[in-house]
């Protein structure tokens, strides 16, 4: 066979292979017998390694075709990247509203669905127990002044967009992150365009969409793929000459100020890239001053089409947590301190290079290639390079939670495509000197060498079979709604808020509890006419028994198990 028949044969024989690696993904696998024989396969990476070989084996053998083909192939590269993006949100997504995060952005797009702002405490007046608000406080929520009432801990940015979505069907939700996904992927695409340079936005693309820290946020409902989403959605409108395309930056800036408010300083580089955009030639006569074409009134649309946005923020905030600069997580000081600068630059370098290989930090050494960029977009490249910038200065003084997180790099997300673009850009200039006569190509084939390496390292962490832990939450939360009586008040930590969503059940924080007080409060919730239940992790079963035995409340021996839900426990009390 020449080479460009058998290259086409691998071709498609690397598609066939990562279709069915695909359904393996999709379908927890196959386990059958075809005429005797058995048939299994459960393991989808496996089939996508052999796939990937194969891959890359063909486009080895069409490598002189492709060198003429090069823009054509660098097109049809987009729609698969997207694709992907698309399609691993979807296949892999946790669908559950568990936890703190997902349960507290789900559960508030219902309130916000249903007019409300805040929730309400499940209060009797027979609750007696110590410290009663605190207890009936489940994760994701808080309290403020007003007695009996919950607010939401999470801003209201990606609860807003999802609020329409509950209106379709309960599992609408779960689309608009998959979406955001795609469209971070397509928008990185077009990043590269911005900055004349089209190879470095699908380059990039394909570094963000084989992304760990992706791929583990587009397979949940939470805020920091959207929020990329809409802050690379407004760098790219800045880029559009017309006065709508500003307005709308600004507009979608203030939808992303809404998702992390702690982030809105970000604006002033979307009202930057409107300014440093070149006015295209006019027939206005020599001499003539336009005012619309200024640099300054480019940047002010922007700026004030995001006020209503960051005026609706404050509102809400005023509401819930009584001063328009307040924030259900704390105060600035419990969030921000200059104490955590130094463990967070020990860390976050780390999880980065872990996660992403070294080549990501290619991205600080933009500099010498912004320099070789069109003049007419130059600007903007240094834009870019400041954005990036300002969200990784962004969060090295902001409070760090476990040590051994790399998930936390979920909080670069929005500097990652803009990332992803800049290291392209070095790399595709780095090409043009080392191999001239074919840079894209070089740079290409780095990137592949890179998106297999994480791809594996995003299988190595666990991305791809998050779904299987998360299914605990709606499968404990079915079980208390279908099985257990009306009224049923669920003892819970970790479930106790995915408890109160799935089945409408009011739950009590046992961690919460004073050590000496489970007997008590069991009493006052049977005074009350609640019949109470517990619902715990297998890791927390122990940690429930140690605490409350320590202090030799009765109704830890008078657990009674009723089911057993993976990892998860249901006892009812003697």
């Amino acid at each position: 066979m020449t080479r460009r028949p058998r290259g086409a044969l691998l071709l498609l024989l690397a598609g066939v292979v990562a279709v069915f690696a695909a359904f393996v993904a999709a379908t927890g696998g196959i386990d059958t017998r075809i005429a005797g024989i058995a048939v299994r396969s459960r393991s989808w990476e496996r089939p996508a390694t052999v796939a990937f070989v194969l891959a890359l084996a063909g486009l080895y053998a069409v490598r002189q075709t492709l060198r003429h083909l090069g823009p054509l192939a660098t097109r049809a590269v987009v729609p698969v990247l997207v694709a992907w993006a698309l399609f691993a949100g979807l296949c892999f997504g946790t669908y559950a509203a568990g936890g703190a995060d997902s349960f507290g952005y789900l559960s508030q797009a219902q309130l916000l669905a249903r007019g409300r702002l805040t929730d309400t405490m499940p209060r009797h007046e027979g609750f007696d127990w110590p410290d009663v608000p605190a207890t009936l406080t489940p994760l994701a929520y808080t309290r403020n002044a007003v007695p009996d009432v919950l607010v939401p801990v999470y801003p209201p940015g990606l609860s807003l967009m999802m609020a329409p979505l509950t209106l379709i069907h309960a599992n609408a939700v779960f689309l608009l992150v998959p979406l955001c996904g795609a469209l971070t992927v397509w928008l990185t695409v077009v990043l590269g365009r911005s900055i004349s340079e089209p190879a470095a936005g699908v380059l990039g693309a394909l570094l963000v969409a084989v992304s760990p820290t992706f791929l583990l946020q587009t397979a949940q409902p939470m805020s920091d793929v959207p929020v990329a989403a809409l802050w690379l959605s407004a760098l790219v409108l800045a880029r559009r000459p017309s006065t709508a395309a500003a307005i709308l930056a600004g507009v979608v800036s203030s939808l992303a100020i809404l998702v992390r408010p702690n982030l809105a300083p970000l604006l002033l580089l979307v009202a930057a890239a409107c300014a440093t955009l070149r006015s295209a030639p006019s027939d206005r006569p020599a001499g003539a001053i336009s005012l619309a074409n200024l640099p300054w009134t480019r940047a002010i649309w922007p700026l004030l089409a995001a006020m209503p946005g960051v005026v609706a923020l404050g509102a809400i905030q005023a509401v819930r947590y009584g001063s328009p600069l307040g924030s259900g997580y704390g105060s600035f000081d419990d969030l921000f301190g200059l104490s955590n600068v130094a463990p967070n630059l020990a860390r976050y370098p780390r999880w980065m290079t872990e996660t992403h290989t070294p080549l990501i930090w290619l991205w600080l050494l933009a500099p010498f290639s912004i320099r070789f960029l069109d003049r007419g977009v130059r600007a903007f490249g240094w834009i870019l390079y400041i954005f990036a910038a300002a969200v990784v200065l962004a969060y090295l003084p902001y409070v760090y939670f476990r040590p051994e997180e790399w998930s936390y790099t979920r909080f670069l997300l929005p500097a990652l495509p803009v990332m992803a673009a800049l290291v392209a850009l070095v790399l595709l200039t780095a090409a043009r000197r080392i191999v001239p006569r074919a840079p894209v190509a070089a740079a290409a084939a780095v990137c592949v060498v890179v998106a297999a390496l994480s791809v594996y390292n995003a299988v190595s962490l666990g991305v791809f079979g998050m779904r299987d832990g998360e299914r605990k939450y709606p499968r404990a939360g079915g079980f208390v709604r279908e099985r257990l009586p009306a009224t049923a008040f669920v003892l819970a930590a970790q479930h106790s808020g995915s408890i109160r969503y799935y089945s409408g059940r009011p739950t009590l924080r046992w961690d919460m509890l004073d050590a000496g007080s489970l007997d008590r409060a069991i009493a006052s919730l049977r005074r009350a006419g609640y019949e109470p239940y517990a619902v715990l992790d297998v890791e927390e079963d122990e940690r429930f028994r140690a605490y409350f035995g320590a202090r030799d409340q009765q109704a830890v021996g008078g657990l009674l198990p009723m089911a057993t839900l993976g990892n998860t426990n249901v006892y009812g009390f003697r």
